[in-house]
């Protein structure tokens, strides 16, 4: 509905609507309206979210890598996509804690999201490896917040991704599936290690 390009709009998308906390912020919907130059009135009172989906092997993958270390996750999500699906579930009993953006009140790549949870854990953001699939997101946003990085890409990277791994010298591994990233962690990490492991499902 919004006139902004998509990417523009994608973007107001995760600073405004995924940080929102309805309960707490009672105009949030005209904030977010303003931002999209639409109408307050088109604001969909309806919304029905696309049905959410773990990726293939993912209860597995949390299980493994939380007999090794605490898991967490942390979601750039709207209070409204959300309220079907709980990810905390999906996940049960491996994770430690899940931690939406819209309870945060940050959002990916932000470097305040990870910084947020890793303060909520009683950690450091340097004790933190934030697993997920995006550049910009994933990687970015742990790098900022001075965490590491384990990114999942099965393509080779850009120029681009290869001049920031290169400024940030052995904080990112970069592996091809979910499976190569719970066998760095279970052959890297060593039982003690009291890291949390930051995945995005």
């Amino acid at each position: 509905m919004s006139p902004l390009p998509a990417r523009q709009a994608k973007k107001v998308a995760q600073q405004i609507l995924h940080v929102l906390d309805p309960r707490s912020d009672a105009p949030a919907p005209q904030t977010v309206c303003a931002a999209l130059g639409i109408a307050p009135s088109a604001f969909p009172q309806d919304h029905c979210p696309p049905g959410f989906a773990l990726w293939p092997g993912a209860v597995e993958a949390v299980a493994r890598i939380a007999r090794v270390v605490p898991v967490v996750t942390l979601s750039n999500v709207s209070h409204w996509d959300e309220q079907e699906t709980d990810v905390a579930a999906l996940l049960a009993p491996h994770l430690q804690a899940h931690h939406p953006s819209w309870q945060l009140g940050f959002a990916k790549p932000d470097p305040r999201a990870v910084e947020t949870v890793a303060r909520l854990h009683g950690r450091d953001p340097a004790e933190v490896l934030h697993v997920g699939d995006s550049l910009d997101y994933d990687v970015r946003g742990a790098l900022a917040a001075g965490a590491h990085a384990l990114w999942i890409t099965s393509r080779p990277p850009s120029s681009e991704a290869l001049r920031l791994l290169a400024k940030y010298p052995g904080r990112v591994t970069v592996v091809p599936d979910l499976t190569r990233a719970v066998e760095h962690i279970e052959q890297t990490v060593l039982p003690s290690t009291q890291m949390i492991r930051s995945s995005t499902p």
